[in-house]
């Protein structure tokens, strides 16, 4: 048979030389035999192609960024990102390094993940939609033991307090929109028209009072976010 690769065409109703017959089932064993090498070739050759790319970051889309100051806002593709306190992006919730997480496209939401480091590293997420990237949000809640020190909860209210003997206090953490401070003065004089105490100032950072009575220090409060 010409341009075959089996030898041999038969014609019906002719007999067929034994030899021919032979002939033809020795070369579609070849054909079957050679098929199945070229298969286990290509299997072998697949498997290393995914193993392979399994061990490469494209596949997780996890890179180490080696650039300073880039901006968080413009993170957009899914992937994971890892900066180092070298490194420092823009728009960090928190921290000088830590991991983002990116998910979801443009064209819906984009959600972002930040990981600050640390053994209690506090965890933030936004969301970007309407081409506008949304404030940063605290999932753990972070707290801090300390005089002065603050509580801060996952929904983005803060609590600080402290004690102290000067008459100007400054927050551990400067509040982003109101600050309702409270104190009470350790200290009282019998003089009533001179025991009057109050604050003369306060702001998102802090606050000063006054006293025209007995001063020896104040424990105060803070409520806000």
């Amino acid at each position: 048979m010409t341009n075959s690769m089996i030898p041999y065409s038969f014609i019906p109703g002719t007999k067929a030389k034994a030899g021919e017959v032979n002939a033809n089932f020795i070369a579609l064993a070849n054909i079957i035999d050679t098929n199945k090498e070229i298969a286990f070739e290509n299997i072998l050759e697949i498997k290393e192609i995914l193993k392979d790319k399994a061990d490469k970051d494209e596949l997780i889309n996890n890179f180490t960024v080696s650039t300073a100051e880039t901006d968080l806002n413009n993170y957009k593709t899914p992937g994971t990102y890892i900066f180092s306190s070298l490194y420092t992006p823009l728009n960090i919730p928190k921290g000088e390094s830590g991991t983002l997480t990116v998910s979801g496209i443009e064209e819906s939401t984009i959600k972002q993940i930040w990981y600050c480091d640390g053994e209690d590293g506090e965890i933030f997420t936004r969301s970007y939609q309407n081409s506008e990237w949304s404030k940063w949000n605290s999932n753990t809640g972070t707290i801090t033991l300390e005089n002065p020190g603050y509580l801060r909860f996952p929904n983005g209210l803060l609590l600080q307090w402290g004690k102290g003997s000067g008459k100007t206090t400054t927050y551990p953490v400067a509040f982003e929109e109101i600050a309702c401070p409270l104190f009470t003065k350790e200290g009282c004089t019998t003089t009533f028209e001179r025991s009057d105490t109050g604050l003369t100032a306060q702001s998102l950072t802090g606050f000063s009072m006054n006293t025209s009575g007995k001063y020896h220090s104040i424990n105060w409060i803070a409520l806000g976010y």
